[in-house]
């Protein structure tokens, strides 16, 4: 694929030269990925660091092992590459990616905002609920300081001036204070899961706030914050954290992963993976490739990077796996991500029925239950579906787990709209029918009438017998009943017609398909056969089917004169 040049190809150069410096390593623990040119000692140490917090804030929100849905690579080097790179976390090919410095120190690490969003991630890939308010930022916020001596783990120290709030406080004195800390973890899971405040307050300390908040009133205006040491989790990082070398393949691709993750413009992004694909051509620099021309809206030349990439699959070191959803390849996805909910999403928007529309998204639900969208989509598929009670369970997740009261605000809303909507579509469908089949009637009635005019019209004319016209029928041969009627009995779809003979004696005959009978006055004008009591009754004659055992059949009534 010709690409054109960039003024930026000689920093790229650079880049990659910088990254090629030194004898490249890998190791990795739970969700962590570490590369590093810095040495064996370095790279374990940023390891340990990591797990040790994945460690505690898991032991804080009650999760012994947080996992994540992404893989979280971080870097440590002592001479990052030129130009942009990732200030944080920052979201790339094929995961999270982020710089760690290789300082002189063996406790050199990235700066509270690192770990600040790290924390974040932890809740969002784990906590089902949202915490009220800012609780879960308040949170991420109280980590973000914790710190490593030794052996030891030192949580609570004060962030920046700015976010020493009262709620950090309070949550600072919560959980730093051994009296209160156990109890915390089940406050924090109570309104986790959708718990008000003071339910929440209640069920982990078995006092209201109230009782509490005059304590952490003056631990914040004393602005004196205590810490707290607990122990390091005992790690072996000569035995777990096992070195190996780094693949040539994903050394080619990191400066350009590198800059994705640093939000870097798509066209740098581009020519940075097209620098790789120059070097060597490989799946993941063409996935990069194909995502960077995405985001430039350059479709057909994305497509064409991906379908490389895919010829190059069997080589690849690594999933590829969004490279897959944009080729539509959703099961392939999801079976390299199972924890991933898009591939998901991406086969719900391909089902034209709501059955399975609302199979796929319920997968999706599951795997991001904090996403209210996923929430919506599923209680309208479910609701199309006429799963009802399914339906109203998943609105109200919708509304649980919305960000902020204006987005909850916004899904009753969409609830309310969509349900109405629907509604109303269903009424005007029955409508629609109802006119369907009385219009189908007034055709069934006119035709009979037409064929009538038209036998008649036949027998008047010269050379025709001269009798007296009869009613036409195309059914069964018919009989005649000339009396009086008294009562037309509707029932449905069906009607009984009780008369009278000459004698006074009473008939009955039945109307099984009122589109089938003709009903006329003697001047051959069509007339209606109205329902009940017949007030005056009405001479009439009738011309039916007769039935064995049961009322005729009327196939004509006549009203006479």
């Amino acid at each position: 694929m010709m690409m054109r040049a960039l003024p930026l190809a000689a920093t790229l150069a650079a880049a990659a030269a910088g990254l090629a410096h030194g004898a490249w390593i890998e190791t990795k623990a739970g969700p962590f990925v570490v590369y590093s040119d810095a040495g064996n000692d370095k790279a374990r140490a940023a390891l340990y660091h990591l797990e040790q917090f994945r460690f505690l804030f898991g032991e804080s929100l009650g999760r012994r092992e947080l996992k994540t849905v992404w893989p979280i690579t971080v870097v440590v080097t002592q001479k990052p590459p030129a130009g942009r790179v990732p200030k944080t976390l920052g979201f790339t090919r094929d995961g999270w990616l982020a710089v760690w410095p290789a300082g002189s120190k063996s406790d050199a690490a990235p700066g509270p905002e690192f770990f600040r969003d790290l924390a974040l991630l932890f809740i969002e890939d784990n906590w089902p609920g949202r915490m009220p308010g800012d609780l879960e930022r308040t949170f991420a916020t109280l980590f973000s300081t914790m710190r490593l001596e030794g052996g030891k783990v030192v949580l609570g120290a004060p962030p920046a001036e700015a976010e020493r709030t009262r709620g950090w406080a309070a949550l600072q004195y919560l959980l730093t204070n051994p009296l209160t800390a156990t109890r915390t973890r089940v406050l924090l899971s109570n309104l986790a899961a959708g718990a008000d405040e003071g339910t929440a307050y209640r069920n982990a300390f078995e006092r209201p706030k109230q009782a509490l908040d005059a304590e952490i009133d003056a631990y914040f205006a004393a602005g004196k914050y205590l810490t707290q040491t607990l122990p390091a989790k005992p790690l072996n990082v000569e035995i777990l954290f096992s070195i190996i070398p780094m693949l040539p393949s994903r050394l080619r691709v990191l400066p350009a992963d590198l800059l994705m993750a640093a939000g870097a413009p798509p066209a740098e992004v581009r020519a940075a993976y097209q620098q790789a694909i120059n070097e060597r051509p490989g799946p993941l620099a063409y996935e990069g490739l194909a995502l960077a021309l995405l985001a430039e809206k350059q479709e057909a030349d994305a497509k064409k990077a991906l379908e490389a990439m895919k010829g190059l699959l069997d080589d690849a070191v690594g999933s590829c796996t969004r490279g897959l959803l944009e080729l539509g390849m959703n099961e392939q996805a999801a079976a390299k991500n199972p924890r991933w909910a898009e591939p998901y999403v991406r086969s719900a928007a391909k089902e034209p029925g709501p059955v399975r529309k609302a199979y796929f998204l319920k997968k999706a639900a599951e795997l991001e239950p904090r996403n209210p969208q996923i929430w919506k989509q599923l209680a309208e598929a479910q609701f199309d579906a006429r799963q009802t009670a399914e339906a109203e369970k998943s609105w109200y997740a919708a509304a649980r787990v919305a960000r902020n009261e204006e987005e909850r605000a916004a899904m009753v809303a969409a609830r309310e709209a969509f349900e109405q909507a629907r509604y109303d579509a269903i009424a005007a469908e029955k409508a629609r029918q109802k006119k369907e089949e009385q219009d189908e009637l007034e055709r069934l009635k006119a035709e009979t009438m037409e064929n009538i005019r038209k036998k008649e019209q036949e027998l008047s004319k010269p050379g025709s017998s001269g009798r007296k016209a009869e009613q036409w029928w195309d059914g069964p041969p018919t009989q005649a009943f000339t009396g009086t009627l008294e009562n037309v009995a509707c029932q449905g779809g069906r009607a009984r017609l009780n008369l009278r003979d000459a004698a006074g004696k009473p008939a009955v005959f039945v109307v099984a398909d009122p589109g089938k009978v003709a009903v006329f006055n003697q001047d051959q004008a069509q007339v209606q056969l109205s329902c009940g009591p017949q007030k005056p009754a009405r001479r009439v004659k009738i011309e039916y089917v007769a039935k064995p055992g049961a009322p005729g059949e009327v196939a004509t009534v006549e009203f006479l004169k």
